[in-house]
């Protein structure tokens, strides 16, 4: 039986235990450094209390560790490593194979998306050498799935919601030419989310400031039976910088569509995790942070992968205008509207945003004046009523347990077994005596289901024998407290420790060692010339600028964003090259049309 696992976005303590409440079976968090987002950075105290808060449900923590290191970093990434080892972090995820040269503990190693795990060679290659996961790229198809999972042994993560880097994870360097700020280093600008306009090579602009690589975001919760199949072992959210909210209800959303999937196969499959969990909310991902959704190439090359009238959340369609009179909207509401939520529209420039005052039937009273026109679609973009009920935080996640309980010489008997099937029994020291009233027994289950604050709920109570003792509430509830330490306790002895074999040296690395490799410390290169490669070229961060290089390969092509595919014969009437501009630069557009790839060119 496979076990499937909902591996949830956190930032930091807060939002790794709302993650877990509301369903998740594992979360990745940023260290104190060299993750990356530099901006979601934790302390070992963090760290360590969100592990002991995981293990106790058996999920799972692991670490990013995913940012490229240069050589005076890596003795402080080495002691970084051994102190969360120490803490118990199931995993790191890595991109800079510097780190696999140093004298690292046994912890479990998963390769990042960040090292380019596209090219199912590369995907082989890490396979090979032992990695315990591997983080496959956004841009797989389906088929490719299949493909890579046919050829590997190692488990196998995809990225199913969030957002989404227009390039190959790892091979952007557009942020770092423009700003000196890599993206490789958790430092990404976010040149994708800037306006740009598009012109052929007569200065005809195709585009004129739009947001042309601004892609919408991630949803492919409808295809989660299908990557199960395929062989996706782990379904993976976007989201290291989101706040709890949005954490809460995405993780919520996708962790009932798996446990429909589970209920439908139970011989097939299992949840990593244990535990039930109850949501306060009805989890909806349009009511958070969304751009749009997309499947991105999950069945093939889409239309309409990019916004590109707004880089910003747009959220749920609630309502059409019908009129506008200065700060008074009337409205055909698809949705119920309520005080304080904020809307929003496209005023055919830019995306503008209101907040509702007051809802008054089909009235809407704004915080200003609007110039409205009839016919305007009103997004929700901030739902008031939603976010106010995933700040309360009820969500609950508990443990079931059976309880048996019984008389032995006078002593309580107990015996407590949970959902895992971890049983634990107790004997209390001191004897009691019979009970003269027969409702003892019923008083004795009824006490002991009360599992309180505990991370257990108690579905069944069961006193065995004839023989009930009288044992005073006090008694009783140290007795069941004594119970659950001993099942906690057990639990941990009984959870699933990961331990990484020894990496093979053997493995041959064939692929070109070129600077696309990122590497930029003398252990990364000695890495790849002891697995066979040449000449190491240095990455891009210590080569500095090199005419002609590309800063960024997509797969999403403009050409065919725009209508205008050149294997369909559409771009008839365009003179190339194609360049895109904004005030920060100009750059050349290359299209490999043979195998729908788009670069992005330095011009000097």
């Amino acid at each position: 039986m496979r076990k499937l696992e909902l591996l949830s976005p956190a930032r930091n303590a807060e939002v790794s235990v709302a993650a877990i409440n509301n369903g998740a079976d594992a979360v990745y968090i940023g260290g104190p450094a060299f993750g990356a987002r530099q901006a979601a950075g934790n302390s070992l105290e963090d760290l360590a209390r969100v592990v002991d808060y995981a293990h106790r449900f058996y999920c799972r923590v692991f670490m990013t560790l995913n940012t490229v290191l240069y050589d005076e970093e890596l003795a402080e990434a080495e002691r970084l490593v051994k102190e969360v080892y120490r803490l118990g972090v199931d995993a790191l995820i890595v991109q800079d194979p510097g780190l696999l040269k140093l004298d690292l503990p046994p912890i479990a190693l998963h390769a990042s998306t960040q090292m380019h795990n596209y090219d199912p060679e590369r995907v082989k290659f890490l396979d090979k050498l032992g990695f315990q996961r591997i983080v496959l790229a956004r841009e797989l198809s389906l088929e490719q799935i299949r493909a890579i999972r046919r050829e590997t042994r190692a488990e196998l993560e995809y990225f199913v919601h969030g957002a989404l880097c227009v390039s190959l994870s790892g091979q952007c360097y557009l942020s770092h030419y423009l700003t000196g700020r890599s993206a490789n280093r958790g430092e990404c600008a976010q040149a994708c989310r800037m306006k740009w306009s598009v012109e052929d090579a007569s200065g005809r602009r195709l585009v004129n400031d739009k947001y042309v690589l601004s892609l919408k975001d991630l949803n492919l919760s409808a295809h989660l039976a299908e990557l199960a199949e395929a062989g996706i072992d782990s379904f993976k959210i976007e989201g290291r910088l989101k706040e709890a909210d949005y954490v809460s209800n995405v993780t919520a959303y996708y962790s009932q569509r798996l446990n429909e999937i589970v209920a439908n196969n139970p011989e097939k499959y299992s949840r990593v995790a244990s535990g039930v969990v109850n949501t306060s909310f009805t989890p909806d991902p349009e009511r958070s942070f969304n751009r749009g959704y997309t499947e991105y190439f999950f069945a093939g090359r889409p239309a309409h992968l990019v916004n590109m009238d707004t880089p910003k959340s747009t959220g749920k369609r609630v309502a059409t205008v019908k009129q506008c009179q200065g700060n008074m909207l009337v409205v055909e509401a698809g949705e119920d509207i309520h005080n304080a939520d904020g809307l929003c529209y496209f005023d055919g420039q830019e995306l503008r945003g209101i907040k509702v005052n007051r809802v008054e039937g089909n009235r809407l009273i704004c915080n200003e004046r609007v110039n409205v026109r009839p016919g305007t679609v009103l997004y929700r973009n901030y739902d008031h009523e939603f976010v106010t009920r995933l700040a309360k935080g009820d969500s609950t996640r508990k443990i079931s347990i059976a309880i048996t309980a019984g008389s032995r010489e006078g002593h309580l008997w107990l015996e407590a077994e949970d959902e895992d099937g971890v049983r634990v029994e107790s004997m209390s020291e001191e004897t009691f005596p019979l009970a003269e009233n027969p409702a003892q027994r019923e008083r004795i289950c009824t006490q002991l289901g009360k599992c309180g604050g505990t991370d257990y709920v108690c579905t069944r109570v069961e006193y065995t024998g004839d023989e009930v003792v009288f044992v005073p509430a006090a008694a009783l509830n140290a007795c069941r407290r004594h119970l659950l330490e001993m099942l906690t306790a057990a639990r941990e002895k009984n959870r699933e420790k990961w331990v990484q074999t020894p990496l093979h040296a053997e493995v041959p690395y064939t692929l070109p060692a070129d600077w696309k490799l990122n590497v930029v410390n003398g252990l990364a290169a000695d890495f790849y010339r002891e697995h066979g490669a040449g000449n190491v070229e240095s990455g891009f961060e210590k080569s500095g600028r090199v005419p002609g290089r590309e800063v960024m390969t997509t797969r999403y092509c403009l050409l065919h964003e725009l209508g205008l595919c050149r294997k369909q014969g559409r771009d008839k009437g365009v003179q190339y090259p194609l360049y895109l501009v904004n005030p920060l630069g100009r750059f050349r557009l290359e299209f490999d049309c043979a195998a729908c790839f788009m670069k992005i060119r330095t011009l000097a």
